[in-house]
């Protein structure tokens, strides 16, 4: 935990950035076009404080609106990463504060009656970062412009204060915002994983199931293919499950299958990906394993669930399981043909007997 924030680990860090970057683009279209527009309603100010100057200021304001008007169209025909939407949003931001400090430089006693409007966009700039932490940065042109300008105008003693002071209150105020803002983005993403993750979880067994195996079975495919490793695949199916939920009740079938998906998890790698595909079947995807490697796990998964006790109380039981492995390779080039050739195997196991371990063709029985 940050401060005030949840943290991540450093790839789901960058997985946010994306998420909230996807949702700020859409929701900055209309703050920064409004925001170029509404530069035009300090003209009448203009016009009252210096009318000799009335036509330069609107030309920088005029500037001004052209450039935030060009990051709204680019918000509006792209989808920005987040280091775009920063740069884009560091563009309008200055265009804003440096449209407003140009004006008042050239505006007799400017810096003297205008320094609030200093401070409207570095306020703004809250709600155009992924990040609180981005904040000074995204101000820094806009705040080093006007500084400049102070010093060529020769503002000095309180006027001096004044004007920094109101624009630092609008970066200090905008921190504030953006780290409000940031901390419901990050639990709303929170939130989100934790969906994403029930989604792609079997209730029962808390192993993975069949959509989150399809989607890693296939990248895992196609890495094997590219990359010529070896990838297996092994689907096991617990052995006369039918008669255990009949004569013992489904309560005491959901032990048996959580015995096994409990054994899985304690005996697998953590780069194979167990998962319960059905009612008593269970796939294993593992990368950089031979159909030889993945047998010898098959039959330690096997001995161990023979050899395991199953005690719900009331009844003490052992149960079997048979399973099939497939290989990658020209017979199996693909997630649907590994499947099939690991469910043929499977079937192999059945009728020689069951509680066995069948590599499909292509490999060593």
């Amino acid at each position: 935990m940050g401060f005030l924030l949840p943290t991540f680990d450093e790839a789901t860090e960058r997985r946010f950035d994306v998420w909230r970057a996807s949702r700020l683009n859409d929701a900055l279209l209309a703050p920064v076009a409004i925001g170029g527009l509404a530069m035009f309603s300090f003209l009448a100010w203009d016009w009252l404080l210096d009318p000799t100057q009335f036509l330069a200021c609107l030309l920088i304001r005029g500037t001004g609106t052209i450039i935030m008007m060009a990051c709204a169209w680019k918000l509006l025909r792209t989808r920005a990463t987040p280091l775009q939407l920063r740069w884009l949003g560091m563009l309008a931001v200055s265009a804003g504060t440096v449209s407003i400090a140009l004006t008042q430089f050239l505006l007799q006693d400017g810096f003297l009656y205008g320094p609030a409007g200093l401070a409207l966009f570095p306020t703004v700039s809250a709600v155009v970062v992924t990040r609180a932490r981005q904040v000074p940065l995204l101000n820094l042109p806009g705040f080093a412009v006007v500084v400049a300008l102070l010093l060529l105008k020769g503002v000095e003693g309180f006027a001096l204060f004044n004007v920094i002071a109101f624009v630092g209150t609008g970066v200090f105020a905008s921190g504030i915002l953006a780290l409000a803002l940031e901390r419901t983005a990050r639990y709303g993403f929170q939130l989100e994983l934790r969906l994403e993750e029930q989604a792609h979880i079997d209730p029962l067994t808390g192993i993975a199931n069949r959509r989150r195996l399809e989607q890693e079975a296939r990248d895992e495919v196609e890495r094997a293919r590219r990359f010529n490793r070896p990838l297996s695949l092994m689907i096991m199916d617990l052995d006369h499950f039918k008669g255990v939920n009949d004569r013992y009740g489904h309560p005491f079938g959901d032990k048996v299958l959580r015995t096994l998906a409990d054994l899985g998890r304690a005996n697998l790698r953590q780069t194979d990906l167990f998962a319960r595909v059905g009612g008593e079947e269970f796939v294993v995807l593992m990368p950089e394993t031979t159909a030889e490697a993945a047998a010898q796990l098959g039959e330690r998964l096997r001995g161990l669930l023979a050899a395991t006790p199953i005690n719900d109380g009331e009844h003490v039981v052992t149960v079997t399981v048979s399973a099939g492995i497939a290989a990658h390779g020209p017979d199996a080039p693909t997630m649907e043909a590994l499947m099939a050739m690991a469910d043929k195997a499977l079937y192999e196991a059945k009728a020689q007997g069951r509680d066995r371990v069948v590599i499909g063709p292509g490999g060593v029985g």
